[in-house]
């Protein structure tokens, strides 16, 4: 089996409109949570959201795209060729050559690329829109409305776009549909049915349906005077996530080829494991979510021992972060009082099926750059959450670390970093 490298980042995020200010942003402890200005909150239990700021879409699509699809494949495409920007294999990528294919004219990306892309909501908003221009305005549905908002848009978009001829998946498993993502493209470059492939995950969820629904099952954060204090993972106040929007996109390369061309190698993605509570349609089981850690350190070759990070799942919600917490204690035991566990979504927020992407891309950085990101707005810890908690940046050297996402419905996935050179 072939080795697999993560040679390139692209990220939009409630913290910037890059991986970098994305990353600078983590590192300072800021928060990207505020007051929805989307659309007229009045009425709604949750009224608070990490949303994108400055994103400019003219940057990577032309302006009969950015009409004709829904904002979540916006964020895919732009995470996309920040991507493959990133990693040189095709500079320039964007809105300024105009039209499908036309930016790669004589520099293709091998056919064995694949673009394979998580979302849990797809276009949501396009279809919210779609349901109140025909029963409140009276107007007829867009022809675009389906193609819109399909869940493969965003790869097949991309796909378009590059070129590219290899697999072109959409995949959705709630929130581990971005993590999915990244483990199935592992899996083609590691078997070598792909030289490359772009993986990620993109959401645009912030609309009444999406908050109305998931507030009315009480999952979300009623914080709403304390935006930037509302998510607090592990929290012993916590009360539920604050929903968020974005996407991150990695390249991953097949190791050699990506030694022969001299690519910078933010880390090594080494293992990949999945699993199925078979239990409950929302309520985590931390047997299912052991399994699934299990499987990835096996998947990895590596011993619990030698993990020195792992960034959680950790949403803020009651019983999401206890059974997480409960998990990582079936599989490490007493190393746990050892290893720091750091949630992004105190600063980012949930962004559903983009998370677990944004989440494997910080990993890598905190092994590229030598540091952990800390969990914000943990005061009190939950009794049930007893782990090594990093509240604060820690500058350390990490060799393996781990990232957890675990979704509705049970589905579970995992996935295991190595420091490169390792």
């Amino acid at each position: 089996m072939k080795r697999v490298a993560l040679t390139g980042i692209g990220a939009v995020t409630p913290l910037g409109n890059t991986i970098d200010s994305t990353w600078n942003s983590l590192v300072r402890g800021e928060s990207g949570i505020s007051r929805i200005t989307k659309f007229d909150t009045s009425g709604l239990r949750s009224r608070i959201a990490g949303e994108l700021h400055d994103f400019c879409p003219e940057d990577y699509l032309s302006g009969k795209d950015i009409l004709r699809l829904d904002p979540f494949v916006h964020y895919a495409a732009a995470a996309a060729f920040m991507s493959i920007d990133d990693a040189g294999l095709l500079q320039g990528i964007g809105n300024r050559a105009q039209g499908s294919g036309q930016e790669v004219q004589g520099r293709k990306l091998p056919n064995s690329t694949a673009v394979i892309i998580g979302s849990s909501r797809g276009g949501i908003s396009t279809m919210e829109k779609a349901v109140e221009n025909m029963h409140v305005n009276g107007r007829p549905v867009s022809a675009y409305v389906m193609s819109a908002s399909t869940i493969n848009m965003a790869s097949s978009y991309i796909s378009m776009r590059l070129g590219t001829n290899g697999p072109a998946l959409g995949i959705s498993t709630a929130c581990a549909s971005g993590t999915n993502a990244v483990g199935e493209a592992f899996r083609m470059v590691r078997n070598g049915e792909m030289d490359i492939a772009i993986a990620g995950g993109a959401e645009a969820p912030i609309c009444r349906l999406t908050v109305g629904g998931y507030g009315t099952a009480g999952a979300l954060s009623e914080k709403n005077n304390e935006p930037r204090k509302a998510s607090r993972p592990f929290a012993k106040d916590r009360d539920g996530f604050v929903i968020a929007e974005g996407a991150a996109v990695l390249v991953l390369e097949e190791m050699e080829r990506a030694l022969a061309r001299g690519a910078r190698i933010y880390a090594e993605l080494a293992g990949y494991g999945t699993s199925s509570d078979a239990s409950h349609q929302t309520r985590p089981d931390s047997e299912g979510e052991a399994l699934a850690i299990n499987r990835a350190l096996k998947d990895a070759n590596v011993q619990d021992s030698d993990v020195h990070y792992i960034n959680a799942h950790a949403t803020s919600t009651p019983l999401g972060d206890a059974a997480e917490s409960e998990a990582i204690r079936k599989i490490f035991g007493r190393k746990a009082d050892e290893i720091p566990v750091s949630s992004c979504k105190s600063m980012l927020g949930h962004m559903i099926g983009a998370a677990g992407a944004v989440e494997a891309a910080i990993t890598a950085f905190s092994i590229y750059k030598g540091i952990i990101t800390p969990t914000i707005n943990l005061e009190i810890p939950d009794p049930d959450c007893n782990l090594h908690f990093a509240t604060s940046v820690i500058q350390r050297d990490i060799n393996i670390a781990l990232s957890d996402s675990f979704g509705f419905g049970g589905v579970n996935a995992v996935l295991v970093f190595k420091k490169f050179p390792g």
